[in-house]
């Protein structure tokens, strides 16, 4: 009897034995016989990816095959300034063991992925020279990178400086601009020290006219307020700040160079707008030393360079305006204005990338039109449209008078109102042809006092004994 009972107290704790080791299979790896025979509930995801009513089983082949396409598709991408780069797919890896075990069934569930340190390391020195990663700031990232793919929605995107601060002391000029000046003006001086020290949010637009609106600076002339916005203008473009507003004057502002001016016009409203597209905040500084005024920008550098150039400037000769006037002795001439050469540029950028170029850009073409020369000259005398006098230096009414029976002296007898106008036109007394004959073979300095000057208006000036005009 007792061997009999102590074979079947054997069988039993076998039995439990194998009873206890399916549930511990089943609770701490998920491969159990029940657990393969269980099936999740209605409405339970991993991540995008639908398993309700699968038993784990069928799940785990399901999130096998969903994870690889995942892999291949994945589109994670880092971003530092004006860089963005890719993350491989051989750098992450998805769980899928350890994503079933943390499933809860009728639930919403994330995925579990696994980011190799050294890959991302790898990928970080290789496309962001310029800045440094310790151990704990690349464990940091990678980190990262496994809370933003647990939704398994793609793309991702991660701004590196948000979650690596270090990042914000590595900051740098990046930019500057010079324009040179004896003397600092009062208006130059109070735009320079508002401006310096200004921060340019990210994501942000910055106006320059606003920026200076109520402040004392504000009393500054326009022309000032452009040489400023110049100097801006010129460092912007050696950034990827957008600019959005910029305009130029009819005539270049002194000392600017062509190509680079942003001119600045309270009356007509014309301002200077642009907007920084980076996740990362700028600073303005401006100094003046050794009669030169000078303005950086100091923030996280770029993986590109940029570089503005005028690729070409091209002058135009101003034309000549003359003005006639009595006023003006005779052979003299005065110059009114002097007139101005008018310019053409034609500004380019250059992005270059690790020292290539990768870019060249169209940036503006400014043109300002030739102010002309203006003279005023002496008035030139007109001929007298009444004086007759043919070729061979005999006037008509000689030749009528010389010819009683011609029809001239016909008329003349019939109409004195005709000899009057021919005499006249020689500066002879009416009815004395004696004289009229002296006048007509006179010298020819009696001719010149003879002929009708006439004003820019057509009338008929008068002068005084001395031959100064009447007004």
């Amino acid at each position: 009897m007792k061997p009999k009972l102590y074979t079947i107290t054997l069988l039993w704790a076998a039995a439990l034995l194998a009873l206890s080791t399916l549930f511990v299979q089943d609770t701490y790896a998920g491969d159990g016989f029940f657990s393969n025979i269980k099936r999740f509930g209605k409405h339970t995801y991993v991540g995008p990816f639908d398993i309700s009513k699968l038993s784990r089983k069928k799940a785990k082949e399901k999130l096998a095959a969903d994870f690889s396409d995942l892999e291949q598709n994945l589109a994670v991408e880092l971003l530092v300034q004006d860089e963005s780069v890719e993350v491989p797919s051989e750098v992450v890896t998805f769980d899928v063991d350890s994503t079933l075990s943390q499933a809860a069934s009728g639930q919403d569930n994330s995925l579990i992925a696994s980011v190799s340190r050294d890959g991302l390391r790898t990928v970080l020195k290789q496309n962001f020279d310029s800045l440094a990663f310790s151990e704990d700031e690349v464990d940091t990232v990678a980190t990262k990178i496994e809370e933003y793919v647990r939704s398994g929605i793609m793309p991702q995107r991660i701004h590196l400086p948000e979650y690596v601060p270090n990042l914000y002391s590595q900051t740098q000029t990046l930019a500057s601009s010079t324009y040179s000046i004896n003397e600092l003006p009062k208006g130059l001086r109070l735009i320079m020290e508002d401006l310096n020290g200004t921060e340019i949010q990210p994501n942000t637009t910055f106006s320059f006219m606003e920026i200076l609106e109520g402040k004392e600076s504000a009393s500054a002339s326009d022309e000032q307020l452009t040489i400023m916005a110049s100097m801006l203008y010129t460092a912007a473009l050696q950034t990827n700040w957008i600019i959005d507003e910029r305009n130029i004057s009819s005539e270049l502002t002194a000392e600017v160079q062509p190509g680079f001016e942003a001119a600045i016009n309270r009356q007509l409203g014309l301002d200077f707008i642009f907007s920084n597209p980076n996740q990362t905040s700028f600073t303005i500084h401006t100094k003046w030393t050794n009669s030169q005024l000078e303005l950086t920008i100091e923030g996280l550098p770029f993986v590109r360079t940029y570089e503005p150039e005028v690729e070409k400037l091209t002058t135009y000769e101003p034309k000549t305006v003359i003005r006639y006037s009595a006023f003006v002795s005779p052979g003299s001439v005065e110059t009114l204005e002097v007139g101005k050469k008018g310019l053409e540029a034609t500004v380019k950028r250059k992005v270059l990338l690790n020292g290539s170029l990768e870019e060249y850009e169209d940036v503006s073409v400014d043109f300002y039109v030739p102010q002309p020369r203006i003279e005023r000259h002496h008035l030139v005398q007109a001929e007298n449209p009444f004086d007759n006098t043919n070729q061979d230096g005999n006037s008509s009414s000689e030749s009528n008078s010389a010819n009683p029976d011609s029809s001239g002296s016909d008329n003349t007898s019939k109409n004195p109102s005709n000899s009057e106008s021919n005499t006249s036109g020689t500066g002879t007394p009416p009815g004395n042809p004696s004289l009229n004959s002296n006048a007509s073979g006179g010298s020819a300095g009696g001719k010149e006092d003879d002929k009708i000057i006439y004003d820019k208006g057509g009338n008929i000036m008068k002068f005084d004994e001395n031959g100064n005009p009447i007004d």
